[in-house]
């Protein structure tokens, strides 16, 4: 880390910490997002480690047992409605005679919710009045109550990646947001119009979305705060702009902008402005491969569930199918973490040799019978299945490596995994898209994909839509011009959906519950209209306007990330026309507005030794990779983190941009 800046996994630990102290002899009730935090920090065994009495999710449906005096609350969200509902039906259920809640929201957030005046006098009102109800719900004034704001927010994943659980179904607006927004204002009669999306700005937002941002700044703010750094906010895309002009204008922030020791900078960037990485399953990464094919550990959004029945004996558990499932992260243990740094930031080969390194040297320390065949140097599932075995009923050699065997199991149910071939065949046509797009003479992009339906018989109706996805973006606004080959593939897809017996929850957020063929109709065309918008997200960039990259004769993909990277930190420094700085003071506004007439340089991001990159929506594994290997190649002086709201599977793109409301997103 840049010298005298802490790291972001020293903050997060810090934080917890703060929490543990509060859990001796309690019920601690934790909401999802916060749950998955503690999951990359340690986990739940920290908790009880503290003297936690018991841990139980975050729910109405949820109470102490009657022995319990003391509950813990843990929250990402602010105390109002929902929230403020679930606190108090868990309270008036139980018998606590000493509460304490624990949220990760501001002040601030608090009274913007409320809509309200910010004031730094009395930021701890709201606090002191929701102590007030607890008392209430309690039922005696004379217990206790304490409300405190704990900033647990972040999750390191690896070395140079951090995500933000609690805003894991943030993602960037389109154009087609845009065009809703002004039908809803119209409706309120508000006077301003909005032509397009660069018309945006925080005030025009719904209410609801409005509170989401301002959630996920005031986390922004608290993180430099962890930090100790006064940042320089820049944004590349429209949602980032906005977000980025609320973190440089936030209120509570201007003490520690004013006493901060060091200086940081944090480039904002839309996910929207290039979804050919995520949408696409051409990543190197095995960490990549494992996030896509495996299902996600329940209630997380980026770690997944590894079924471990295979290592356990018969009988172990009270019955064959309640097995705990394993994951990936695995924080307090130093070679599992460090395997999974290396199937984040390496090629799948490079993985699989260490994975096996580890395996025989676990094997060998046990004292097990290890025998070494095959090719060296050759690594498959059958090689690591046939090291796995050996730990099998041996609970002290699973119990010594248990990080190592989940990582390892992973990867060989992801080698084994019934659709590892279809995602190999559909890495197959994006190469061939990428290396046709642009040539008069290969067949369009669209026909390649309507051929791909006609003659596999495997895919899944999702495989379709994110090949979609994968050429809008590419090609951005050039891969309709046929209009008879679009409606060819959506006759295409309407068929496929009413023949199908099951569809997935994102298909029936486009077509309806009991799907007829005039709703399947509707909700393809909406599909496709939303697939416009995304190819049309870069119209407004001058630089990073498109993605798509000719090579001699064949076409590929040029990764915005790649480009930022490289003007960035280009030795020629030339002008960032798309990556907007937005001033947090005068002093910086006269330097950024007057360096055109004046011998001022105008900032930039590399102008301080810690860069932080975060991608608002999501990011990949391979995206990480190259984002690292581009940064090296320039040796800066500058250190450059990763951010994102979570880590992406090529599903998680049909839900956020198709089957969610970014616009209008559900009341707190």
């Amino acid at each position: 880390m840049a010298t005298g800046i802490r790291s972001v996994l020293s903050c997060s630990n810090a934080v917890w910490e703060d929490v543990y102290e509060k859990v001796k002899k309690a019920v601690v009730f934790m909401d999802n997002a916060c749950a998955e935090c503690l999951h990359w920090n340690g986990g739940a065994i920290q908790l009880f480690a503290s003297g936690a009495a018991d841990v139980k999710e975050f729910s109405s449906f949820e109470c102490a047992n009657a022995s319990y005096m003391k509950g813990v609350f843990i929250v990402s969200t602010p105390l109002v409605g929902q929230t403020a509902n679930i606190i108090r039906d868990i309270i008036t259920a139980s018998h606590f005679q000493y509460c304490i809640v624990i949220t990760a929201c501001t002040p601030e957030v608090h009274y913007f919710t409320r809509k309200e005046n910010f004031d730094q006098n009395y930021e701890n009102r709201v606090f002191e009045e929701f102590e007030e109800d607890i008392l209430h719900w309690m039922g005696n004034v004379n217990y206790t109550a304490e409300v405190r704001c704990v900033p647990v927010i972040t999750s390191s994943v690896c070395h140079s990646l951090f995500i933000m659980p609690s805003f894991a179904s943030l993602f960037p607006l389109t154009p087609n947001d845009a065009e809703r927004l002004q039908v809803y204002r119209s409706h309120l009669n508000e006077k301003k119009t909005i032509d397009s999306l660069s018309d945006l700005d925080f005030q025009t937002l719904p209410f609801e979305l409005q509170v989401r941002i301002k959630m996920f700044v005031c986390a922004l703010s608290s993180l430099f705060d962890m930090l100790r750094v006064n940042e320089d906010c820049y944004a590349v895309g429209v949602t980032s702009r906005i977000i980025a002009s609320e973190l440089a204008s936030l209120q509570s922030a201007k003490s520690r902008r004013k006493n901060a020791a060091n200086k940081a900078s944090i480039v904002l960037i839309d996910r929207t402005l290039d979804l050919v990485g995520p949408a696409g399953h051409h990543g190197e990464t095995l960490a990549d491969k494992v996030i896509s094919l495996l299902p996600r550990l329940p209630g997380h959004s980026s770690d997944v569930a590894v079924n471990m029945a295979d290592l356990c004996s018969k009988g172990s558990q009270y019955s064959q199918d309640v097995v705990m499932p394993g994951c990936l992260a695995h924080p307090r243990d130093g070679f599992a973490h460090s395997l999974l740094n290396t199937m984040i930031t390496s090629k799948q080969k490079e993985c699989l040799m260490d994975i096996n390194r580890h395996l025989v040297e676990a094997a060998s320390e046990e004292g097990l019978p290890l025998q070494l065949t095959g090719r060296i140097g050759r690594i498959n599932a059958d090689t690591l299945e046939g090291h796995l075995k050996l730990f099998k009923g041996n609970r002290q050699a699973f119990t010594n490596h248990s990080g190592l065997l989940q990582i390892a199991m992973a990867t060989i149910k992801t080698l084994k995994h019934d659709r590892y071939t279809m995602m190999e065949k559909l890495q197959s046509i994006e190469k061939m898209i990428m290396l046709n797009s642009g040539d008069q003479d290969c067949p369009s992009t669209l026909s390649q994909i309507k051929q791909f339906m006609d003659t596999e018989n495997n895919y899944d109706l999702e495989d379709v839509m994110l090949l979609l996805v994968f050429v809008y973006s590419l090609e951005g606004g050039d891969c309709h011009e046929d209009e008879d080959e679009e409606r060819e593939i959506q006759k295409a897809l309407v068929q496929a959906i009413l023949t199908k017996r099951e569809l997935s929850d994102n298909i029936i957020y486009l077509v309806g519950y009991q799907p007829t063929e005039d709703t399947v109709r509707r909700g393809i065309q909406k599909f496709f209209q939303k697939l416009a918008s995304l190819g049309q997200t870069r119209s407004h960039l001058k630089q990073f306007r498109s993605v798509f990259e000719s090579q001699g004769f064949q076409g590929g993909h040029k990764s915005i990330f790649k480009q930022i990277i490289d003007d960035i930190f280009n030795p020629a420094k030339p002008d960032l026309m798309d990556i907007e700085y937005k001033s947090s003071g005068l002093k910086d506004l006269l330097k950024s507005g007057f360096g055109m007439f004046m011998k001022v340089s105008k900032p930039r991001p590399s102008d301080h030794p810690l860069l932080i990159l975060y991608v608002v929506g999501g990011i990949t594994c391979s995206e990480v990779r190259l984002i690292r290997e581009a940064v090296s190649s320039y040796k800066p002086n500058t250190q450059v983190i990763i951010g994102s709201t979570s880590v992406l599977k090529p599903t998680d793109i049909i839900h956020r941009a198709f089957a969610q409301d970014n616009l209008f997103p559900d009341e707190l």
